[in-house]
């Protein structure tokens, strides 16, 4: 009977804090392979059940000190996938990365965009060509004092060459909607 009162206080205390649970929280920008740091995690709290395998704030002595999975991005929610031994690039990825004249891309270009890499047409009259179809934004820098940028993109292993074997300043990006 002790069992079962102590079961309904808790659950009653629960609901009464809003049924939150406190979880980690991405709080700056990881590189995949970086070691996760204390100022890199803060604690939020979400409905039970939201997300599997979510990294609770009692962990974060597990995930600090470790290595980062993939990129991860601030406001991002800790699963267990996402903290050591790098996975990334999955396979049959690969990352890209080129430089684009000013222009070559849309202002609200962001890391996580869906976007088209284009080429220019070889000649006059014939369309463009779409070195990779789906490439999303991992990366993009600061503009330089002549307004390029350095953007890297994730995109099957063959589009990834085609991408980075292009004439260096000679390719676009056209940003696609959301769901790509």
């Amino acid at each position: 009977m002790l069992v079962v009162g102590a079961v309904v206080i808790g659950a009653i205390a629960f609901v009464k804090v809003g049924g939150r649970v406190p979880v980690l929280v991405v709080a700056a920008p990881v590189q995949v392979g970086q070691v996760i740091t204390a100022d890199d995690v803060k604690v939020v709290d979400i409905a039970p059940g939201t997300l599997a395998q979510v990294m609770l704030a009692d962990d974060e002595d597990r995930v600090v000190g470790q290595p980062a999975a993939v990129p991860l991005v601030a406001g991002e929610v800790l699963t267990q996938q996402l903290v050591g031994t790098a996975a990334y690039p999955p396979a049959g990825y690969g990352v890209a990365t080129a430089q684009l004249k000013a222009g070559a891309l849309s202002p609200h270009l962001v890391v996580g965009a869906h976007v088209e890499v284009v080429a220019p047409a070889s000649a006059a009259g014939t369309p463009a060509q779409v070195v990779a179809n789906s490439a999303v934004v991992t990366d993009v820098s600061a503009p330089s004092d002549a307004g390029d940028v350095v953007v890297s993109v994730l995109a099957d292993q063959d589009s990834a060459k085609a991408v980075s074997s292009a004439t260096p300043e000679s390719l676009s990006l056209v940003l696609l909607p959301v769901g790509g």
